[in-house]
Protein backbone atom coordinates (compact mmCIF):
# COMPACT_ATOMS: atom_id res chain seq x y z
CA UNK A 1 0.00 0.00 0.00
CA UNK A 2 2.46 2.54 0.96
CA UNK A 3 4.64 1.67 -2.62
CA UNK A 4 1.13 2.49 -4.49
CA UNK A 5 0.94 5.94 -2.74
CA UNK A 6 4.38 6.65 -2.95
CA UNK A 7 3.82 5.90 -6.72
CA UNK A 8 0.93 8.28 -7.07
CA UNK A 9 2.51 10.90 -5.19
CA UNK A 10 5.60 10.68 -7.32
CA UNK A 11 2.81 11.04 -10.49
CA UNK A 12 0.99 13.81 -9.10
CA UNK A 13 4.25 16.13 -8.07
CA UNK A 14 5.51 15.44 -11.64
CA UNK A 15 2.44 16.19 -13.06
CA UNK A 16 2.06 19.67 -11.06
CA UNK A 17 5.55 20.17 -12.57
CA UNK A 18 4.64 20.09 -15.78
CA UNK A 19 1.32 22.24 -15.28
CA UNK A 20 3.40 24.74 -13.57
CA UNK A 21 6.09 24.75 -16.26
CA UNK A 22 3.07 25.19 -18.87
CA UNK A 23 1.82 28.24 -16.71
CA UNK A 24 5.22 29.93 -16.92
CA UNK A 25 5.85 29.30 -20.46
CA UNK A 26 2.28 30.57 -21.36
CA UNK A 27 3.14 33.76 -19.75
CA UNK A 28 6.08 34.58 -21.41
CA UNK A 29 6.36 37.31 -24.32
CA UNK A 30 6.26 35.03 -26.97
CA UNK A 31 2.74 34.01 -25.99
CA UNK A 32 0.98 38.06 -26.00
CA UNK A 33 -0.35 36.67 -29.44
CA UNK A 34 -2.04 33.68 -28.39
CA UNK A 35 -3.59 35.66 -25.70
CA UNK A 36 -7.01 37.61 -25.60
CA UNK A 37 -4.93 41.24 -26.21
CA UNK A 38 -6.24 44.44 -28.22
CA UNK A 39 -4.70 44.53 -30.81
CA UNK A 40 -2.16 47.57 -32.05
CA UNK A 41 -4.44 49.68 -34.20
CA UNK A 42 -7.08 49.63 -30.88
CA UNK A 43 -4.46 50.83 -28.72
CA UNK A 44 -2.77 53.77 -30.96
CA UNK A 45 -7.03 54.74 -31.19
CA UNK A 46 -7.01 54.70 -27.50
CA UNK A 47 -4.21 56.42 -26.94
CA UNK A 48 -4.70 59.21 -30.06
CA UNK A 49 -8.73 59.75 -28.02
CA UNK A 50 -6.88 60.18 -25.07
CA UNK A 51 -4.00 62.85 -26.44
CA UNK A 52 -6.56 64.64 -29.12
CA UNK A 53 -4.11 63.18 -31.73
CA UNK A 54 -0.66 63.50 -32.51
CA UNK A 55 1.68 61.36 -34.20
CA UNK A 56 2.56 58.05 -32.68
CA UNK A 57 7.00 57.94 -32.27
CA UNK A 58 6.38 54.78 -30.56
CA UNK A 59 4.61 51.71 -29.43
CA UNK A 60 5.70 48.35 -27.22
CA UNK A 61 3.68 45.76 -25.75
CA UNK A 62 5.46 44.42 -22.86
CA UNK A 63 4.91 42.94 -19.41
CA UNK A 64 4.08 44.77 -15.79
CA UNK A 65 3.98 42.04 -13.84
CA UNK A 66 1.38 39.02 -14.75
CA UNK A 67 0.21 42.21 -16.95
CA UNK A 68 0.35 42.69 -20.83
CA UNK A 69 0.26 46.83 -21.45
CA UNK A 70 0.93 48.80 -24.74
CA UNK A 71 3.59 51.46 -24.11
CA UNK A 72 3.04 54.63 -26.52
CA UNK A 73 4.37 57.44 -26.85
CA UNK A 74 2.43 60.73 -28.72
CA UNK A 75 4.02 63.86 -30.03
CA UNK A 76 1.15 66.40 -30.22
CA UNK A 77 2.20 69.52 -31.13
CA UNK A 78 4.37 71.03 -28.45
CA UNK A 79 3.80 68.64 -25.89
CA UNK A 80 5.40 64.56 -25.68
CA UNK A 81 2.75 61.86 -24.11
CA UNK A 82 3.52 58.86 -22.38
CA UNK A 83 0.48 56.11 -22.04
CA UNK A 84 0.57 52.86 -20.42
CA UNK A 85 -2.65 50.76 -21.99
CA UNK A 86 -3.71 47.40 -20.17
CA UNK A 87 -3.74 45.03 -22.95
CA UNK A 88 -6.40 43.21 -21.98
CA UNK A 89 -9.00 46.00 -21.53
CA UNK A 90 -7.91 48.51 -23.49
CA UNK A 91 -7.84 50.82 -20.95
CA UNK A 92 -5.15 53.92 -19.78
CA UNK A 93 -3.23 52.89 -16.72
CA UNK A 94 -0.83 55.95 -16.88
CA UNK A 95 -0.81 58.94 -18.60
CA UNK A 96 2.23 61.57 -18.45
CA UNK A 97 2.16 64.97 -20.20
CA UNK A 98 5.59 66.92 -20.81
CA UNK A 99 6.74 70.05 -22.88
CA UNK A 100 8.13 68.72 -26.19
CA UNK A 101 12.01 67.09 -24.85
CA UNK A 102 11.66 69.48 -21.66
CA UNK A 103 14.54 67.15 -20.29
CA UNK A 104 16.87 67.32 -23.20
CA UNK A 105 16.76 71.18 -23.53
CA UNK A 106 17.89 71.34 -19.82
CA UNK A 107 20.61 69.76 -20.83
CA UNK A 108 21.86 71.11 -24.08
CA UNK A 109 21.58 74.84 -22.87
CA UNK A 110 24.47 73.27 -20.41
CA UNK A 111 26.36 71.34 -23.29
CA UNK A 112 25.65 72.64 -26.82
CA UNK A 113 26.07 76.44 -26.54
CA UNK A 114 27.33 76.93 -30.17
CA UNK A 115 24.69 74.73 -31.77
CA UNK A 116 24.28 76.08 -35.26
CA UNK A 117 20.42 76.12 -37.32
CA UNK A 118 21.54 72.52 -39.02
CA UNK A 119 23.02 70.98 -35.81
CA UNK A 120 19.80 71.87 -34.17
CA UNK A 121 17.31 70.66 -36.55
CA UNK A 122 19.42 67.17 -36.61
CA UNK A 123 18.62 66.67 -32.77
CA UNK A 124 15.88 64.18 -31.76
CA UNK A 125 13.56 67.02 -30.44
CA UNK A 126 13.12 68.33 -33.90
CA UNK A 127 10.62 65.79 -35.69
CA UNK A 128 8.41 67.96 -37.47
CA UNK A 129 4.97 65.71 -37.69
CA UNK A 130 4.31 67.85 -40.85
CA UNK A 131 7.24 65.86 -42.78
CA UNK A 132 5.77 62.25 -42.28
CA UNK A 133 3.47 61.30 -44.98
CA UNK A 134 3.38 57.58 -43.87
CA UNK A 135 1.22 56.83 -41.05
CA UNK A 136 2.54 54.34 -37.99
CA UNK A 137 0.05 51.82 -39.14
CA UNK A 138 0.69 52.20 -43.09
CA UNK A 139 4.48 51.71 -41.97
CA UNK A 140 3.56 48.39 -40.04
CA UNK A 141 1.43 47.22 -43.01
CA UNK A 142 4.84 47.58 -45.26
CA UNK A 143 6.86 46.02 -42.25
CA UNK A 144 4.48 42.79 -42.20
CA UNK A 145 4.99 42.79 -46.16
CA UNK A 146 8.64 42.26 -45.79
CA UNK A 147 8.28 40.12 -42.63
CA UNK A 148 5.59 38.51 -41.42
CA UNK A 149 5.41 37.77 -38.12
CA UNK A 150 4.09 39.70 -34.75
CA UNK A 151 5.46 43.12 -34.08
CA UNK A 152 7.17 43.13 -30.79
CA UNK A 153 7.95 47.14 -31.16
CA UNK A 154 7.56 50.20 -33.19
CA UNK A 155 9.20 53.77 -32.95
CA UNK A 156 10.08 56.55 -35.04
CA UNK A 157 13.17 57.83 -34.99
CA UNK A 158 14.82 61.24 -35.33
CA UNK A 159 16.32 60.70 -39.09
CA UNK A 160 11.88 59.82 -39.91
CA UNK A 161 12.29 56.45 -39.77
CA UNK A 162 10.08 53.93 -38.08
CA UNK A 163 11.87 51.11 -36.64
CA UNK A 164 10.00 47.75 -36.25
CA UNK A 165 10.88 44.35 -33.95
CA UNK A 166 8.71 41.85 -35.49
CA UNK A 167 9.10 38.33 -33.93
CA UNK A 168 9.19 35.33 -36.70
CA UNK A 169 9.75 31.92 -35.90
CA UNK A 170 10.93 32.83 -32.40
CA UNK A 171 13.65 34.89 -33.34
CA UNK A 172 13.77 38.98 -33.59
CA UNK A 173 13.67 40.69 -36.92
CA UNK A 174 14.44 44.45 -37.23
CA UNK A 175 12.60 46.44 -40.04
CA UNK A 176 13.13 49.67 -40.88
CA UNK A 177 10.38 51.81 -42.68
CA UNK A 178 10.84 55.58 -44.04
CA UNK A 179 8.19 57.68 -43.07
CA UNK A 180 8.72 60.20 -46.18
CA UNK A 181 8.95 57.74 -48.99
CA UNK A 182 7.51 54.18 -47.30
CA UNK A 183 10.65 52.71 -48.25
CA UNK A 184 11.15 49.38 -46.14
CA UNK A 185 14.69 47.51 -45.44
CA UNK A 186 14.88 44.67 -43.04
CA UNK A 187 18.29 45.01 -41.17
CA UNK A 188 20.26 41.91 -41.48
CA UNK A 189 22.70 42.53 -38.96
CA UNK A 190 20.99 42.70 -35.75
CA UNK A 191 18.83 39.83 -36.58
CA UNK A 192 21.19 36.42 -36.07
Amino acid sequence: MKKQTKIIAGTVLVGGIGIGTYAYVENTPSAFAAKNLISEKQAKEVALKETKGGTITELELDRDGLKNKYEVEVLNGDKEYDLDIAAETGKISKVEEAMKDQDDNDDDKEDNHSLNDDERSDRDDQIDPAKIKVTAEQAQAIALKKVSGMVKEMNLDDDYVYEFEIQKDGKDIDVHVDAVTGEAVVDTKDND
